[in-house]
């Protein structure tokens, strides 16, 4: 299962209460994710970013669409996966974990907040001026340059970060073996 920390006016729009009652810690593979709901063209639209590598995913906001969140976010992931080319167990932990119904918590990280708006400011932007798709958005802020304070100074990729956090790193196998063979 998922952790989300919603904004207050997504929460609201899930008939949550503002302040539910803080969830334990999960353990999906890429940890927690922060969400917002916005409008544009008067199409709501939900916007999903993984507080850990900075993958965003954007995903019907309707109330229909939002009983069914989980379903959409857990499609959308497995594409930009396959986009970046990341496969294998890691991979396939977090798509199992968004199978389920999130569980939904109040975001009151002002760091993660202010990265949500600047990459909802960039997804409406290419909304409105490239005409894309949903999942052409998510696609594009995965090649799109950010920062944050609690990742360093430099800018980041978050299909680089998505490679690093599941894709284990190759085993070394030593060129001259210690016994010997003979």
């Amino acid at each position: 299962m998922t952790l989300v920390r919603c904004s207050q006016k997504l929460l609201k729009r899930l008939h949550l209460p503002s302040a539910p009652a803080e969830p334990a810690p999960h353990d999906n593979p890429l940890g927690e994710w922060c969400a917002d709901i916005d409008f544009i063209d008067r199409q709501p639209f939900v916007l999903l970013m993984n507080a850990a590598t900075g993958t965003v995913l954007v995903v019907p906001g309707r109330a229909a669409d939002l009983k069914r969140l989980h379903e959409m976010a857990a499609k959308q992931l497995r594409f930009l996966f396959a986009a970046c080319g990341i496969g294998g167990a890691l991979a396939e932990g977090e798509l199992d974990a968004w199978r389920l119904p999130p569980t939904f918590a109040r975001n009151g990280n002002r760091s993660l907040v202010s990265s949500m708006n600047q990459r909802k400011y960039e997804a409406w932007s290419q909304f409105a001026h490239n005409r894309l798709t949903a999942f052409e958005v998510a696609l594009r802020l995965l090649e799109t340059p950010f920062s944050r304070k609690d990742l360093g100074r430099d800018f980041h990729f978050a299909a680089d970060l998505l490679r690093t956090k599941l894709i284990p790193s190759a085993k070394i196998i030593p060129l001259h073996p210690t016994h010997d063979l003979h």
